[in-house]
């Protein structure tokens, strides 16, 4: 116990100091605005996730320490450019709002940590190993695992009565509560569904439809239970008085109840599949 605690403890320490390097030679230093050091925690929080999974997938009964330190620095150093690419590739279809981030803008700022922590619970559900074939196995898997969680963010945010981008550009706090808790809720629900040693093809595709019905399944309680049982509206499919207080109210409680819901369901599911 004491010697896995201290490999992931080292190991921890160098992913996020060769990550500091990596910020630095990219040009993003660490700033001291609010919105930067919320970037900030979150990666250190993808980081330690990481960590973790490499320490318990990577190092083995103690006796190889060469090899628990090869493989380990071999996932490690994939595991941060494949966080870099998520990131690029996943908030894409929110153009402007990594840029807005990075100029302080805290609601931005909020969705873009509450992506970082995603991809590292992503990260931290399928990967590690000590062969290529689980290399790539992992890389698989997580590349499905951020396809599904793109996919699900795209279907649920179609149906909000107020464009998620715009307002996390303008400065929407409520509405980055409210998107960063559905990143972070779908991203648990896809991990528990990817989670485990691959068995084949379709078990892996069952798994991936188990992750969209899993993560469907969250809606309704957006409009039934938030909407309607706590806010004591009207029942709509879409759109409605949450929307509302979100989009037109900018209602920080109304943000930080709907993201607290979607974290609530999936911890339910979680614990209890």
């Amino acid at each position: 116990m004491v010697g896995t605690l201290v490999f992931g403890a080292a190991l921890a320490l160098c992913l996020l100091l060769l990550d500091l390097v990596l910020r630095r030679l990219a040009g993003r230093p660490d700033g001291a605005t609010p919105a930067d050091r919320l970037l900030v925690g979150a990666r250190v929080l993808a980081l330690f996730l990481l960590a973790a999974s490499l320490t318990s997938r990577c190092r083995g009964d103690g006796s190889d320490l060469a090899g628990d330190v090869v493989w380990t620095a071999l996932f490690g150093g994939a595991g941060l450019v494949l966080l870099e690419l998520a990131l690029l590739l996943g908030l894409a279809p929110l153009g402007g709002v990594v840029a807005a981030a990075r100029k302080g803008n805290l609601a931005a700022a909020t969705a873009v940590a509450a992506h970082t922590v995603a991809i590292g619970v992503l990260l931290a559900a399928v990967y590690g190993g000590r062969s290529f074939d689980d290399l790539a196995i992992g890389t698989v898997a997580y590349a499905i695992g951020q396809g599904t969680l793109f996919l699900l963010l795209v279907l649920f945010r179609a149906l909000t009565s107020y464009d998620d981008r715009a307002e996390l550009v303008a400065g929407n706090v409520a509405a980055a509560l409210s998107h960063g808790g559905l990143t972070i809720a779908l991203a648990l629900l896809i991990a528990h569904a990817t989670d485990g040693e691959y068995q084949g093809l379709w078990p892996a595709l069952r798994d991936y439809g188990i992750a969209l019905a899993e993560g469907l399944v969250v809606y309704p309680l957006r409009q039934v239970l938030v909407q309607c049982v706590i806010l004591r509206s009207k029942p709509t499919f879409s759109g409605g008085e949450l929307d509302r207080a979100i989009g037109e109210r900018k209602d920080l409680g109304a943000g930080a109840l709907e993201g607290a819901t979607y974290l609530a369901a999936a911890l339910f599911v979680v614990r209890l599949a």
